[in-house]
């Protein structure tokens, strides 16, 4: 009796697994769905730095990113404005900014936005961008900034 216990908690377990896997897997975007939703659009959105938000050491700032089509992305924040290069792949929308590193994350829905988030190590949350409206085209002319 006490082996079928253990078993079936073993069992329920795998199955809770699982389903998080792939209710996951479902609502983050594959690179063919980030490729279509950001190339060739302005997006404005906000960057969350730091821990979850209502906890003090955070900040927060809108920014505009424009995704041209060949790869190519254009950005204001506040009075910073930068470029680089973009991509999707499956690991999530990978951004380099001015020759830096490459950062890969995830894209998912989360309502009528989608998000992305980078965590440390340890599972802290680095960052969120919340991405909150898509606009066809170079709507704020970024590529001539």
């Amino acid at each position: 009796m006490r082996t079928q216990k253990a078993f079936i908690r073993i069992f329920m377990s795998v199955i809770l697994l699982l389903g998080t896997k792939q209710l996951y897997a479902f609502d983050t975007l594959s690179a063919d769905q980030i490729q279509s939703q950001f190339s060739g659009n302005t997006v404005q959105g906000e960057y969350l730095q730091g821990a979850k938000q209502g906890v003090t050491n955070y900040y927060s700032e809108p920014f505009t990113n424009y995704f041209a089509a060949g790869g190519k992305v254009y950005s204001i924040k506040g009075r910073t404005k930068k470029s680089g290069d973009w991509r999707a792949t499956e690991q999530g929308l990978c951004i380099n900014w001015n020759d830096t590193k490459e950062k890969c994350a995830p894209v998912y829905k989360e309502g009528d936005h989608y998000k992305q988030q980078r965590k440390n190590n340890i599972g802290k949350i680095k960052w969120t961008k919340t991405y909150t409206t898509f606009t066809p085209g170079d709507t704020n002319t970024l590529q001539d900034k």
